[in-house]
Formats: structure tokens, C-alpha cells, sequence
């Protein structure tokens, strides 16, 4: 619909409804750059009532408001024109508004619409900008802004299925730490806090992603009496998440360093295939827990493989 082709709206009404509402909402309309039809200003004497109505009222609208009142509801000829509406309506989709002035029935054909309640017909200024939007097809609905930061994948880490970008920012500063200490020692609140601030994440916006990763079981956190935030550490679940499909892989190459190579400590078996110590011990615990092989752990954290069973072999076949 262009600018220079104003839209036409066909206004049904009852003649005893012109002076106290219908009149006054034509012109305001109008105002609003609605070419509003309305039969006194179209209509001189000698002019057919079905042509100018039907024809030119109705033919070209786009849009047909339903002036309803306690009077217009038993109009045979309001009627008639809301019939034509009806029909127009399913043939090429003209808008139909409703305009509810008094309490009156609402006609079958119009119930399944929403209607627009002018409660004072002297004072109309909310439901003439409700009418005018609905004909323009304009909305006020606030445009959308951008999604929180934790929502988008996270610029310096992948994103992890089923986690938010903030989600797996903070199950990945876990991962490091766990890397770098094999011990599996929890991480102190603060140190994280400082590693989420570093890349653009609030502090409580990290603490509800660990709540949410203890929840699935993917974070353990230290809570102790007093209040949070709690030093966490990522679980044996956790690393098999930011592993994924390489899992299979670094359990792989463990489990050909012990079958082929004979070494039995995760300290010898990271040296010799230059994997770190925290990532051999993980595929360490994934083997054990599939019962390929049997292992002893000393208070220092020293893995050692004291039985390694015939399905360690079948599994590498």
C-alpha cells in the first residue's frame, strides 16, 4: 500500500449512531490519512444506494468497520452490508474491525474477530489509534533487542549442546584448571569469577551457570557453611562433555600405550605419548569403568595399573 493511495475503510453503521460517534471517528480517521467512506459525504440525491454502496462503499475497501450498537445490531440493512463484508472478507481477505459502542449482541459473524470497546463515544483518541494501526497493519510492539551475551557462543570457547555460551565458557575454565592441576584440587570462587570477568562474563551470570552444571551433574561445588560463591571442579561427566567425539580417541591412544608399550602409571604413559597428565588419568578411569583394567591410587595421586584384563585387547581389535 503506497503512500499516495490512501487506504479506503468502509464504515457500517445505523443513521442513529452518526452524530454522536460514527461522524466525529470518520473525520478523525480521515485525519489519520484513511479515506473513510461514509454515505453522508458520498452519497447525493438521485444516487443509487446499491451502487454506491456496494459498488464503490465496499468494492475497494480495505477494510470495513462495523459500527455496533444497541441500534445497528437489528438494522436489516446494517445487515446486509456486513454480509457483503462477510463475504468480501472471504474472498479477497478485506479487513473486518468491529466497533463496539453499547452493550449489544455481537453478531455471529463477528465473534470469532476481536472487537474494539469505545466505553465513551465522545472520547474515542485509544480506540482510534487501535483502529488506525489495525489498518496501516502497524504495531507497537517494542522492537526486539539484542539477546544477553550468554545466549551467543562465547568468542573464545566452542560451543557445548545443550549449553548456553556462558554454560560452557565456565564448564571450560573448569576444564583448564583441571588440566593444569591433575589432582582434581577445586578451583577457589575468586580465581573463576576473575577468569569470567576476563572474557565478558558477570560474576553472577557465571554463578548461575554453575548451578545449572552441578544440576546436570557436570560441576561438583565445595558448598560449607556460609554463604557462596563455593570453590567448584569439574566432574568425570563434565570432561567426557567438553571432550566429546575425541573421547574416543584419547581413551584410544591410552589404552594402545598400556596394551602395546607395557606401562602401567599415568605419569609413565603421559611422558611417553606427550598427552597431558589430567587428560591420561581421565581415559585411565574410562577404561577401569568399563573393566578392561584394574587400578590402585596412592594418597599422592600416583595411578597404577596393577591388572590389565583380555577385553582390553578385544576392544582395541
Amino acid at each position: 500500500m503506497s503512500i499516495s493511495t490512501p487506504p479506503k475503510v468502509f464504515v457500517s453503521h445505523a443513521s442513529e449512531d452518526k452524530d454522536r460517534f460514527v461522524l466525529p471517528f470518520a473525520a478523525a480517521l480521515r485525519g489519520k490519512g484513511i479515506d473513510a467512506w461514509v454515505d453522508r459525504w458520498e452519497m447525493l440525491p438521485g444516487d443509487s444506494l446499491v451502487d454506491k454502496i456496494f459498488e464503490e462503499g465496499l468494492k475497494e475497501a480495505a477494510a470495513v468497520i462495523i459500527v455496533l450498537s444497541k441500534i445497528s445490531v437489528v438494522k436489516p440493512w446494517v445487515r446486509e452490508e456486513l454480509n457483503a463484508a462477510v463475504v468480501d472478507r472471504i474472498g479477497r481477505g478485506t479487513k473486518l474491525i468491529p466497533v463496539v459502542l453499547d452493550d449489544c449482541e455481537v453478531p455471529q459473524a463477528l465473534k470469532s474477530l476481536v472487537w474494539e470497546p469505545v466505553k465513551d463515544p465522545a472520547n474515542f483518541n485509544e480506540s482510534l489509534a487501535r483502529v488506525v494501526d489495525s489498518v496501516f497493519g502497524h504495531t507497537r510492539k517494542p522492537a526486539l533487542g539484542p539477546v544477553p551475551a550468554y545466549v551467543n557462543e562465547h568468542p573464545a570457547y566452542p560451543s557445548i549442546r545443550g549449553l548456553t555460551s556462558a554454560d560452557a565458557a565456565v564448564l571450560y575454565m573448569l576444564f583448564e584448571h583441571f588440566v593444569r592441576d591433575h589432582f582434581g584440587n577445586y578451583q577457589e570462587p575468586g580465581a573463576l569469577n576473575t577468569l569470567a570477568s576476563g572474557q565478558g562474563i558477570e560474576s553472577s551470570v557465571a554463578q548461575e551457570s554453575l548451578e545449572v552444571l552441578a544440576n546436570q551433574h557436570l560441576v561438583e561445588i565445595l558448598r560449607h557453611l556460609g554463604p557462596g560463591p563455593y570453590p567448584s571442579r569439574i566432574t568425570e561427566l563434565g570432561v567426557s562433555k567438553v571432550l566429546g567425539p575425541k573421547e574416543g580417541a584419547l581413551v584410544r591412544e591410552v589404552a594402545l600405550a598400556i596394551q602395546n608399550n607395557g606401562l602401567h602409571t599415568g605419569a609413565d604413559i603421559a611422558a611417553s605419548i606427550g598427552l597431558d597428565r589430567a587428560l591420561v588419568e581421565h581415559a585411565i578411569k574410562k577404561l577401569q569403568g568399563a573393566g578392561h583394567i584394574n587400578v590402585s591410587r596412592g594418597l599422592g595421586g600416583e595411578t597404577v595399573i596393577f591388572q590389565v584384563n583380555a577385553t582390553l585387547k578385544r576392544s582395541l581389535g
